[in-house]
């Protein structure tokens, strides 16, 4: 039995049309094993600032009782204490910095796009996330130094500055918190895609 050529040329083409609309509507999906490993590691340091925020944050209420009691020998002891604690956060922050960089260089890697872009907007709450840490840190600097003020010239009126920047203090740690929820929902979006 002959086949005809145009029965072979009918099947080659139909194989080759079902072929790329299959690719179309279910494009290959892959993940680098680079963007995977620094999601990884970026998630443990997160998680680490998040915990070293958290503390210091509690920390907070007491600064600030102690200095209505008018106590700014205790309250500048404090803040000293979480100034100095706050240098592991800073180390946590160039670290999650570094993972993000890497995640961001292998993203353009992902399959399919829809992925990628989920993956991009992951990577972009954790770029603000960084950035709100370094708002967090600079309030907690100006706090200490208000406190040095009071504690070496208790006569100069420094306003409620000390309860103004303890409330700015809270609402950097509350955006630190919200950006990591939306990294981690925006990943768990992600994992559903590309699994």
């Amino acid at each position: 039995m002959k086949i005809k050529p145009s029965v072979v040329v009918w099947t080659v083409l139909s194989a080759a049309v079902v072929y790329f609309f299959g690719y179309l509507l279910f494009p290959p999906k892959h993940v680098p094993e680079e963007f995977s490993d620094a999601r990884s590691y970026g998630a443990v340091v997160a998680q680490r600032i998040l915990e070293l925020s958290k503390n210091t944050s509690a920390k907070l209420n007491e600064i600030l009782e102690q200095d209505r009691n008018y106590n700014y020998s205790e309250a500048l002891l404090l803040i000293s204490q979480q100034l100095i604690a706050n240098r592991e956060n800073n180390q946590e922050a160039l670290k999650l910095a570094s993972q993000l960089e890497r995640m961001t260089r292998f993203s353009n890697q992902i399959s399919p796009s829809d992925a990628r872009q989920i993956a991009t907007e992951a990577v972009t709450s954790e770029v603000a996330l960084v950035s709100r840490l370094m708002v967090y840190n600079e309030y907690l600097r100006q706090l200490f130094d208000v406190l040095k003020q009071k504690f070496e010239q208790p006569w100069v009126s420094a306003g409620d500055q000390v309860e103004f920047l303890i409330s700015k203090i809270n609402d950097e740690v509350k955006a630190i918190n919200e950006l990591n929820e939306r990294f981690t929902a925006s990943m768990q979006t992600f994992d559903s895609m590309v699994q």
